[in-house]
């Protein structure tokens, strides 16, 4: 890879693969370097070391039971409007939590914007209704923009009368056994559990660990944004952020 080896090598160090690097070099100018010069280099003896940055094959999930039933009032994903359909304009998030080892210990809560793929995490000290409720109005006060927030069918948004009271923003919910409808966050967690896959148990993670991986993530690029990152991408829509 010559000159560039160097830079190929800090990139895949901030877990971009080797697509990733391809695609950014393409949008930038640079001198292009293929996706399968890098992983020739990756499987070659000198480039073994680097192989621990690229996220594994994923998982065939096994369906989850969560309940519906017992969440009252909810507001579906078809009366969401239109602008929440788009992804034109930020503003618009999908919203779930990653469980540790059991669905009651401490968790994670994602947001992602849909126009975006910016990515809000929290640690939750336990996976419920209360930890959500004090989380993410911390998120909705952070000046970025917040227009509506549509989230799964899990227990943990069950008071989503309230918290849509202290976010004043609406809240939505996909459809049971329909991770489609949440398609950016459903990625995006999955991008995250590279960094704490399954079983994790996060309450021996901190808050610093998990600002680390989420500030990768948003500073790496997508495929899907034609190789822009999601922080790039917020900062287009005017909202200036700190990296």
């Amino acid at each position: 890879m010559g000159a560039s080896k160097e830079q190929v090598e800090t990139l895949l160090a901030k877990y971009w693969s080797p697509e990733q690097i391809e695609g950014r070099r393409k949008l930038e100018g640079d001198p292009p370097i293929s996706r399968m010069t890098i992983y020739r280099y990756l499987y070659s003896p000198r480039g073994a070391g680097y192989r621990k940055y690229l996220r594994g094959p994923g998982k065939k999930k096994r369906a989850t039971r969560k309940s519906h039933s017992r969440i009252h009032n909810q507001t579906m994903i078809d009366q969401r409007p239109e602008e929440g359909e788009s992804r034109k304009v930020a503003g618009h998030w999908e919203g779930d939590t990653i469980q540790g080892q059991t669905r009651k210990e401490t968790c994670v809560v994602t947001l992602v914007g849909r126009a975006t793929r910016y990515l809000i995490a929290d640690l939750l000290p336990r996976c419920n209704a209360e930890s959500v409720n004090r989380s993410v109005p911390q998120f909705a006060d952070s000046g970025l923009p917040c227009k509506t927030v549509t989230v799964d069918n899990g227990m943990e948004f069950a008071s989503h009368a309230k918290l849509q009271k202290k976010i004043a923003t609406p809240i939505f919910f996909a459809e049971g056994r329909n991770p489609w409808q949440r398609g950016s966050n459903e990625n995006t967690n999955g991008l995250l559990r590279q960094f704490f896959p399954k079983k994790t148990d996060f309450a021996a993670h901190s808050s610093a660990q998990l600002s680390w991986a989420v500030e990768l993530l948003n500073n790496r690029p997508r495929k899907c944004l034609e190789y822009r990152t999601p922080k790039e991408m917020m900062d287009s829509f005017g909202f200036a952020l700190v990296s």
